[in-house]
């Protein structure tokens, strides 16, 4: 997609590939502008409600529903080119920077927003570091999800190593609220590996506060990745877990062998009510049996499905 840096409109252009001639459209067009995508249009994810079409495969004058799924249905099967303009609310300039660990890259995102409030980024911590602060989510439709992504470490907000979630988030918020920019370092792997705590911030600069019960220690490893599953494992259902999820399953797998604190949920009274046996009607209703037409083909069993 083309970003205009001057302007909050963007210009973008998607080429989608379709195997089949009947394609779920699921798409309202009023006046030219996208109104509704419909959870199964094969085109969720790619318009958004809000876009305006400019042309589908070199046809302009996309003005309603019937133009553009006559515009699409003329290319089918095959691909089809949809160029629209965007209204986005937010403007991201990249600079690439020295990577401080291998297998990584850095980049500082400088993010201007038209308003305030709603950024589309969601931040997080890591489950095993929690001075680690990670990008958790990143909202499909903005133009940010194109430079942000998730599972991006968030090394500083502006000039300030972020070592806690919930003050990275004040910063953050503050910073697009009062100025409507907010500058971000990120590092992402460029492998297949995930990433390992972050290493901690040069000596002297400045900080945010270290989260309560969290020693200032850091490493600079890359997380090993996860063993496949060994003996007799069904790849069809036994997948590769998060490195997260499996630190949280490693500190917690002696559960069961704690006393549990918690009151129990079923209290006994001192005289518990007699159980009253269930009896049925003595007059069942009589059967009414359903007519149908035989069907001449024999009939199979279905088959059993795997893993039931």
């Amino acid at each position: 997609m083309a970003t205009n840096n001057n302007s909050f409109h963007v210009k973008g252009k998607e080429e989608v590939q379709f195997d089949r001639k009947n394609v779920v459209v699921a798409c309202d067009v009023v006046n030219g502008k996208i109104t509704y995508v419909d959870v199964s249009s094969q085109l969720m994810g790619v318009l958004f409600a809000g876009d305006e079409i400019l042309n589908v495969n070199g046809e302009a004058n996309i003005k309603t529903t019937a133009d553009f799924i006559r515009a699409i249905s003329a290319k089918l099967p095959g691909k089809v080119s949809i160029e629209f303009m965007r209204d986005d609310h937010c403007l991201v300039s990249e600079k690439v920077l020295t990577p401080r660990r291998p297998n990584t890259q850095m980049v500082e995102l400088t993010l201007t927003y038209r308003g305030g409030a709603a950024t589309g980024i969601i931040i997080h911590r890591m489950a095993f570091d929690p001075k680690t602060v990670t990008i958790a989510m990143v909202q499909s439709a903005s133009n940010a999800c194109h430079y942000v992504k998730d599972g991006d470490i968030l090394v500083k907000v502006n000039d300030i190593y972020v070592l806690d979630r919930d003050a990275a988030r004040k910063l953050f918020y503050a910073s697009v609220n009062n100025t409507k920019t907010v500058r971000l370092t990120l590092e992402r792997s460029t492998t297949t590996d995930p990433l390992g705590p972050a290493p901690p911030p040069p000596d002297g600069v400045p900080t945010t506060a270290i989260p309560g019960g969290v020693k200032k220690t850091g490493s600079s490893m890359m997380l090993p990745p996860p063993k496949p599953p060994q003996g007799k494992a069904n790849k069809q259902f036994d997948v590769l877990l998060p490195p997260d999820v499996l630190e949280i399953m490693k500190a917690n797998k002696d559960f069961y062998k704690k006393m549990c604190k918690n009151p129990p949920c079923i209290i006994k009274t001192a005289n518990p009510a007699p159980p009253i046996p269930a009896t049925l009607p003595s007059d069942p209703a009589p059967e009414v049996r359903i007519p149908y037409i035989q069907s001449p083909k024999p009939l199979k069993m279905t088959p059993k499905r795997v893993g039931s």
